[in-house]
């Protein structure tokens, strides 16, 4: 009995924890593949949206308010990049098209 407690305690349980080990590497890995994801996806509709009310050179109240949305989630996942600034001139922007 005591041959069989040496051998799990020598050899199975450095196994066992070296697995689960490496299986919480690739959680981590993965998890971190996914945030930088999340971040590209998130700064692309930023800017694109960015782009688009800058060019009809006003931004509705309800685009502001989705512009913040995304730009507030960008920053939790530690996200700017100059983003801000292009959200920061966007927000300068008029309510409507004949507004100054």
């Amino acid at each position: 009995m005591e041959e069989i407690i040496k051998i799990v305690f020598n050899w199975a349980i450095p196994i066992i924890l070296s697995g689960i080990f490496g299986f919480l590497i690739k959680i981590l890995k993965d998890n971190r593949a996914m945030k930088e994801s999340m971040l590209s996806l998130i700064r692309s509709q930023i800017v694109g949206k960015c782009e688009t009310y800058m060019g009809q050179g006003y931004l509705p109240e309800y685009a502001r308010y989705c512009l913040e949305e995304l730009f507030k989630q960008y920053q939790v996942l530690g996200g700017n990049h100059g983003v801000e600034t292009l959200v920061n001139k966007c927000y300068e922007l008029p309510l409507s098209k004949g507004e100054n």
